[in-house]
């Protein structure tokens, strides 16, 4: 429960953020872009929201099968046209919701490609692009929203007691733990996709 508790902090509140923003509802199809601690706990809040179908797109076998197991449905490992293809197959038709937990202008293409007309986007990925146009989603009539979390009242209101009641587990992005001695080599795990998250141990 520690590492539960620790992920309230940040990733768990950031990934509700998005689900919240893009108001998952009760029967919702969604796609969460991006496999790491952040999509993992996007993937938990929508499956917290009700949401009757979720696809993650990933392309690491151990992402997949931690998603599996928090509640997604199906993961779609391609990218681009293809990857938007496989996800209309899967849920025969658009979906109701994108949460992109990434920050990439193609992350941001992909939740666009695979929401119908009227669908909604959650993105707390923090953007490393600063010239996507709003207008090309005009036609689409795209609700979007998205932005850093209010971690303190989400934790008050919802997740907290989650936790406590061991209804939820996100602690299981921390897949890997450190000494502070060794903390270079935990941010280069994480780097390099060893690690989903690292929790360092005082000593």
């Amino acid at each position: 429960m520690v590492k539960s508790l620790l992920t309230l902090a940040d990733v768990m509140p950031t990934g509700y953020h998005a689900a919240r923003v893009a108001d998952v509802k009760p029967g919702d199809k969604v796609v969460v872009i991006g496999d790491g601690a952040v999509g993992q706990c996007a993937v938990i809040a929508a499956k917290m929201r009700g949401a009757s179908q979720i696809i993650l797109m990933s392309r690491h076998e151990d992402r997949q099968q931690m998603a599996l197991a928090s509640g997604a449905n199906a993961v779609v490992a391609e990218r681009g046209e293809e990857g938007i293809a496989k996800v209309r197959n899967i849920l025969g038709g658009g979906a109701d919701v994108a949460l992109e937990c990434v920050g990439t202008e193609a992350a941001i293409d992909q939740a666009l490609g695979v929401l119908h007309n009227g669908g909604r986007v959650g993105f707390v990925g923090v953007p490393h692009y600063d010239n996507r146009p709003l207008g090309s989603t005009f036609s689409q009539n795209i609700i979007i929203g998205g932005g850093s979390a209010s971690v303190t009242t989400y934790d008050k209101q919802i997740l907290l007691k989650a936790v406590l009641d061991g209804d939820i587990n996100p602690g299981r992005v921390f897949t890997h733990t450190y000494f502070l001695d060794d903390i270079n080599q935990a941010y280069q795990d994480m780097r390099d996709r060893k690690a989903i998250k690292s929790m360092l141990v005082m000593d």
